[in-house]
């Protein structure tokens, strides 16, 4: 039995492998195709506010904020912009090794983005709600700031301000965030039934 545990475990390892594999190769054919985004003459005053162009980081409301992968030099404009939260979507938890020595609350919650669901969204949400309990500012990321943390922050919208699923994907994709057009499987957790679950979720964390 133990070795048919083991096989099982090294062929699931193994798919994953081969579905990461498949997905590089995919980026690199398609060149990492971004999504485009609206002109600044064009853009809603309530999306994101640009801080850093070279870390892709924006405030996107008075207490959450969104990023790419944070180093030490981005650490230095999180603590200036008092942040308290930082919530790490990679599977990978650089954070622990970069900020590591900073006065900040880390969570990681590992998402691989060819897999999201609502379940993660979910944790990511209860994240926010503990930070937002706390006063915390929150710093939400991934590794280019892009598609999970896109998903996520267009989860925010909806469950915490009362954005239309329409307004939050728009600004996902639209936002000039660098959301990669590959990843048509996000499109799918927004839906009314799932926004629903999560609300409920988080009404009744029993």
């Amino acid at each position: 039995m133990r070795t048919i545990q083991l096989n099982l475990t090294v062929i699931s390892n193994m798919k994953r492998t081969l579905i990461a594999t498949i997905l590089v190769t995919t980026l690199s054919v398609s060149g990492c195709m971004k999504h485009p985004s609206l002109d600044d003459e064009q853009r809603p005053q309530n999306w994101g506010t640009l801080i850093s162009n070279s870390h892709n980081f924006y405030q996107v409301s008075q207490d959450v904020f969104r990023s790419e992968q944070p180093n030490a030099e981005l650490a230095q404009t999180l603590k200036s912009e008092k942040i308290d939260t930082i919530i790490n979507l990679r599977a990978r938890n650089e954070d622990a090794i970069v900020l590591k020595d900073q006065n900040f609350n880390l969570v990681h919650i590992p998402i691989y983005t060819w897999a999201i669901n609502r379940s993660d969204l979910l944790k990511a949400m209860k994240a926010i709600q503990t930070a937002k309990q706390n006063n915390h500012k929150i710093l939400v990321h991934c590794y280019h700031g892009s598609d999970r943390t896109g998903a996520t922050i267009a989860m925010y919208r909806i469950i915490f301000e009362n954005w239309s699923i329409d307004d939050a994907v728009k600004e996902m994709k639209e936002g000039g965030y660098g959301y990669h057009v590959i990843w048509k499987n996000i499109d799918h957790l927004f839906t009314p039934q799932n926004v629903k679950w999560i609300q409920q979720q988080l009404s009744n964390p029993s």
